[in-house]
C-alpha cells in the first residue's frame, strides 16, 4: 500500500514540476556556419602567429574576436574559455581595462549557463581589477554586479552590504543610472529577507532615479538641438542686418544724386511752362473723345461684373453641395468604422473573457493538484502520535513555508528477524532532513529521499554514517547527477538509538545534533558535505558519533529554517545561538510545552511585517 501511494505521489509531483519548470534548464547551442568556422580558424591562426612572434597585443585582439563570435552564436562555454585564455596575455601588456571587461563578460556567460559560483568568481575578479584602476564609477558598477550574484545565491546579507556600499559611491558621483540599479537590487534583497517596508522604500527610490536618469538623457539631447537652432537663428539675424545696411547705403547714394539734378530742373522749368500752355488746349479736345470711350468701357465692365457674380453664386452652390456630399460620405465611413471597431472590441472582450476563464480554470486545477500533493505528503509523513508510540517523551514542530515542503522528518523501527518491534527494545532510526529548494521541487525531492531511506533500512544498513553514504550514492543515481547538471541534495541529521546497549549513534550531513545532559548543552557538528549534489571526491563518507545514555538526556534535531527566520523589532534573524538558548532554558518542561513555546515564539517573531522565508522543522525527544 505504501509503495502504491509513493508511485501516485511520484506521478503527481512530477506533473507539477513539469508544469512549473518545463523551461528551467532548456538551452541549446547553435553550430557555427561554414563561413564563420573559416573565419574562426583564420583568427586563431593569426592569434597563434602573433603569440609566437611575441606580439601579445595583436594576439589578444584576435582571441577576443573569436570569443565574441562564439558568444553571439550561442557557444557559451567555448566563449568563456577563450576569454579566460586571453587574460595572461593582457596581463603581459598591462591591459587591465580589457581584463576588467573580460571578467565581466565571463560572469554574464556563466550566469546564462546557471553556473552561479563561477559567475560569482568572475564578477569578484572584475571588481578587484576595477578597484586597482581606481575609477569610482567602474567600482560602483562592479559592486552592483557582485551584489546581483549574491542575490541569486540567496546570500542576502552579503548582497545588502555590498549594494549599500555601491549606492554610497553612486550617490557621491550623482550617477542616476547607478543609483537606480543599486536601489532596485536592494529592494529585491530586502524583500527576500522579509523586510517589506525597506524593500518598498528602495523600490520607490529606484523609480525616482530611473525617471531622473531618463529625463537627463532627454534634456541633454534637447539642449544640443536648441543650441544648434539658436546658432542658426543668430547667423540669419546677422545676415539680414547686413543686407539692411547695404540697402540703406544705396538709398543714401541715390539721395545725393537727386540733389545734384535739382539745379538742372530749375533751369529748364521756365521753358517747359510755355510749352505746357500750348498743349493744354489740345489735351482738352482729346479729353472729350476719351470721355465717350470711358463711358462705353465702364458699361462693358459692369456687364462683365454681373456675369462674374452670377458664376460665383453658381460655383458657391455647387461647392456647398459637394462639401455636404463629402461630409455625408465621411460620416458614413466613420459610422461604419466605429461599428467595425465595436464589433472587434466585442470579439476581443469575448476572447479575453474566455482566456480569463481558461486561466482561472488552470489555476484552480493547479491549486487542486498542489492540495492533493499536500495530502499525499501528509499521508506519507507519520504523525507525532506515531512517534510518541515509539518515543514517549517526544515532539515534532513542522511548519512548511508553502503548501508542500522541502523539509521532512523520517523515523522507522529497525525490525528483528521476527518482523516485530517492541518499544524500548532493539533499534530505532530517526532523522530531520532539509532538501534543496521549497515548495513543489523540494517536496518532489523529499518523496525520493523518504522512499530511499526505507529501502536502505530494509537492506540491512543500520549504522548512521553508512546510511548517509548509501543515501548519497542512491540520490546521485536516481537524479543522474554524474550525467546531468542537476545539483540537488539534502542536509540532514540522522540518529540510530540502540535501546539494548543504551547508546545513540549520530551522523550528520552539514546539520548538527544538539543534546543536553547533566545541565550542559553539547553540539556535535555534522560533516561539511551534503547528501547528493556537486561531487569532487570519488567516494563521500560521513563520520559516526556515539553517545552513551547513562542518565536523562534531551536530544534535538532540526533544519536551518527556524534560526534563519527574519523578524523581531530589528528585522534580523533569530540565529542559532538564540535558538539553542531557548531550547536549553525550556528543556526540562514537557515536550508538548516545548513545542508550544517554539511555535508561539516563531509566530511573534514574524509578526505582521515579515513573512516566513523557509520551511521549519524541529524534533525533540528524551532518553534515559
Amino acid at each position: 500500500m505504501v509503495k502504491r501511494i509513493s508511485l501516485i505521489a511520484w506521478f503527481i509531483i512530477l506533473n507539477l514540476v513539469c508544469l512549473f519548470d518545463a523551461n528551467l534548464n532548456a538551452q541549446e547551442l547553435r553550430s557555427l556556419s561554414k563561413p564563420l568556422q573559416n573565419k574562426v580558424e583564420e583568427y586563431l591562426e593569426l592569434a597563434n602567429r602573433y603569440t609566437a612572434a611575441g606580439n601579445n597585443q595583436q594576439a589578444v585582439m584576435y582571441l577576443s574576436k573569436v570569443a565574441f563570435l562564439y558568444w553571439e552564436n550561442g557557444l557559451l562555454r567555448e566563449a568563456a574559455e577563450l576569454f579566460l585564455k586571453s587574460v595572461p596575455q593582457n596581463e603581459k601588456v598591462g591591459n587591465y581595462n580589457d581584463i576588467k571587461a573580460i571578467y565581466s563578460n565571463v560572469g554574464l556567460i556563466y550566469s546564462d549557463l546557471d553556473k552561479i559560483d563561477l559567475a560569482q568568481d568572475a564578477f569578484e575578479k572584475s571588481l578587484v581589477v576595477r578597484k586597482k584602476l581606481g575609477n569610482r564609477t567602474e567600482i560602483s558598477s562592479g559592486m552592483i554586479d557582485v551584489g546581483y550574484i549574491y542575490i541569486v545565491q540567496k546570500r542576502h546579507e552579503q548582497s545588502i552590504k555590498i549594494l549599500e556600499e555601491a549606492l554610497s559611491i553612486a550617490t557621491d558621483l550623482d550617477d542616476a543610472r547607478l543609483i537606480s540599479n543599486a536601489c532596485r537590487l536592494l529592494g529585491i534583497a530586502y524583500d527576500a529577507r522579509g523586510m517589506v517596508a525597506k524593500a518598498r522604500d528602495y523600490e520607490a527610490k529606484y523609480l525616482t532615479y530611473k525617471r531622473l536618469f531618463e529625463s537627463k538623457t532627454v534634456k541633454e539631447e534637447y539642449e544640443a538641438k536648441v543650441g544648434k537652432t539658436m546658432a542658426e537663428t543668430e547667423r540669419e539675424r546677422i545676415e539680414k542686418r547686413a543686407k539692411q545696411l547695404e540697402l540703406d547705403l544705396q538709398k543714401l547714394t541715390a539721395a545725393a544724386a537727386q540733389d545734384s539734378l535739382g539745379s538742372v530742373v530749375k533751369a529748364t522749368e521756365d521753358s517747359l511752362r510755355n510749352a505746357e500752355r500750348l498743349s493744354r488746349q489740345r489735351q482738352l479736345e482729346i479729353g472729350l473723345l476719351n470721355k465717350e470711350k470711358a463711358i462705353k468701357e465702364l458699361a462693358l465692365k459692369e456687364k462683365e461684373a454681373v456675369q462674374k457674380n452670377q458664376q460665383l453664386i453658381i460655383y458657391s452652390i455647387l461647392g456647398g453641395m459637394l462639401l455636404l456630399i463629402i461630409l455625408a460620405v465621411v460620416m458614413l465611413y466613420g459610422y461604419r468604422s466605429k461599428q467595425r471597431a465595436n464589433n472587434r472590441l466585442e470579439s476581443q472582450n469575448r476572447e479575453i473573457g474566455a482566456q480569463r476563464d481558461h486561466i482561472r480554470k488552470q489555476n484552480e486545477n493547479i491549486t487542486k493538484s498542489i492540495n492533493y500533493a499536500q495530502g499525499i505528503q501528509k499521508a506519507l509523513l507519520p504523525s507525532q502520535d506515531t512517534l510518541v508510540g515509539f518515543l514517549e517523551d517526544s515532539f515534532i514542530f513542522f511548519r512548511p513555508r508553502d503548501l508542500v515542503s522541502g523539509d521532512y522528518y523520517w523515523f522507522a523501527p529497525i525490525l528483528s528477524g521476527d518482523d516485530y518491534y517492541e518499544p524500548g527494545r532493539g533499534k530505532f532510526a530517526i532523522a530531520a532532513i532539509d532538501c534543496t529548494g521549497h515548495g513543489v521541487p523540494g517536496a518532489f525531492l523529499s518523496m525520493i529521499g523518504y522512499n530511499l531511506l526505507n529501502e536502505i533500512i530494509r537492506a540491512g544498513i543500520h549504522t548512521p554514517s553508512l546510511i548517509l553514504q548509501r543515501l548519497n550514492q542512491d540520490i546521485r543515481r536516481v537524479l543522474r547527477q554524474d550525467e546531468t547538471d542537476n545539483r540537488d541534495g539534502m542536509d540532514m541529521t540522522l540518529c540510530v538509538i540502540d535501546f539494548d546497549k543504551n547508546v545513540l549513534e549520530y551522523a550528520g550531513a552539514k546539520n548538527p545534533l544538539l543534546y543536553i545532559k547533566n545541565g550542559e548543552m553539547i553540539r556535535i557538528k555534522g560533516d561539511k558535505e551534503p547528501v547528493g549534489g556537486f561531487h569532487t571526491e570519488q567516494l563521500r563518507t560521513f563520520t559516526n558519533h556515539t553517545i552513551d545514555i547513562d542518565g536523562p538526556t534531551y536530544f534535538y534535531l532540526f533544519s536551518d529554517g527556524y534560526a534563519d527566520q527574519f523578524g523581531g523589532p530589528a528585522g534580523i534573524k533569530i540565529m542559532l545561538k538564540s535558538f539553542q538558548d531557548m531550547l536549553f532554558e525550556n528543556h526540562q518542561k514537557s515536550m508538548e510545552d516545548q513545542k508550544a513555546i517554539l511555535r508561539n515564539h516563531l509566530i511573534n517573531w514574524i509578526g505582521s511585517d515579515f513573512k516566513q522565508v523557509d520551511d521549519v522543522l524541529v524534533m525533540g525527544f528524551k532518553l534515559g
